[in-house]
């Protein structure tokens, strides 16, 4: 019987390589059956009947077992699962996927580590973010402007997933297999940007409680506080430029134009720059350029410069 553990805190990439695992598996053993388990909500006996009971129609028998630890019952189901595993004699090939990371000193663990059968997958970080795309973009015959694989990425708030599901956006929207800067705007949706844009709001409207809970919300998200700091400052200076546009009676349309932002953000952008005197804009903006300067010459820490900013602004 031959056995695999795959856990780590990137469900997302596990899960991928547990698929690709698979598909290895089936072109080796062609007739093979493949069995999939949900035993997070599965007994132990219907968990231990999959397990232990052979196939009538083939010789070997592919399990995937998904989520035993979050099992009700997982101290009693693991127990036996780990026995059937170092007793039973068979052909069976059992895939064990965990949506989180195993801790080392459980039995679980140690079992897989002991037998060499464990493969943790863990979370990008910017460096391996980006190593991970291109692979991506390469394996789906795309290619993309270098200057913008830095905003798909922001866009996509270096999430494999995410930005997995806007890769498959592309290659069916696009003809020339080339990414580019009008596609990344047609077609992704900017979810970092529109936190960075309510926040915006919220400290607009004096909502000091919804202004600090999606700052949390953004830290929470690793996102760099500089380019939290760089896009308040860009959102404040499009809502300037929208408002004095407004002023000269330009249209949506125009407006869009002449920013270079999608059409769908003018209607929202122009109604926001209807809240803002010009001395609340040069009050903003002094604020920023400052708190600016402090982080830049190491006088103030970012993410505590921002949150003691943001409720005064």
């Amino acid at each position: 019987m031959e056995y695999k553990l795959y856990h780590g805190t990137s469900p997302y990439l596990s899960l991928e390589i547990v698929h690709k695992y698979i598909d290895e598996l089936y072109k080796k053993h062609p007739a093979s059956t493949f069995i999939l388990l949900d035993a997070d909500h599965k007994s132990t006996k219907d968990v231990l009947d999959a397990i232990s009971s052979p196939s009538l129609f083939s010789t070997k028998r592919i399990l995937f077992l998904k989520r035993i630890y979050r099992n009700k019952d997982k101290s009693i189901l693991i127990d036996e699962v780990l026995s059937v595993l170092k007793n039973q004699n068979s052909d069976d090939i059992l895939i064990f996927w965990e949506d989180q990371k195993i801790k080392s000193n459980t039995k679980y663990y140690k079992f897989f580590k002991e037998n060499k059968s464990l493969e943790e997958v863990d979370a990008l970080n910017k460096r391996t973010f980006f190593s991970w795309l291109r692979d991506e973009l390469e394996k789906n015959s795309l290619k993309i402007d270098p200057i913008i694989i830095k905003e798909l990425a922001e866009r996509t708030n270096y999430d494999p997933e995410r930005c997995a599901n806007e890769i498959k956006k592309f290659k069916l929207n696009s003809t020339s297999m080339v990414i580019r800067r009008e596609d990344l705007e047609e077609l992704t949706s900017d979810t970092l940007e529109r936190d960075i844009w309510d926040l915006i709001e919220s400290i607009n409207q004096e909502d000091r409680v919804t202004s600090m809970e999606i700052l949390e919300k953004l830290t929470k998200q690793s996102v760099d506080e500089n380019y939290i700091l760089s896009m308040l400052v860009r959102n404040l200076r499009l809502i300037t430029l929208t408002k004095f546009l407004s002023g000269k009676r330009k249209d949506y349309r125009e407006i869009s134009s002449i920013l270079k932002i999608p059409p769908f953000t003018t209607p929202a952008l122009v109604k926001s720059s209807q809240k803002y005197t010009n001395e609340k804009l040069i009050k903003l903006y002094t604020k920023l350029s400052n708190l600016d300067y402090q982080i830049k010459t190491g006088k103030v820490d970012a993410k505590l410069g921002l949150t003691l900013i943001c409720p005064y602004l």
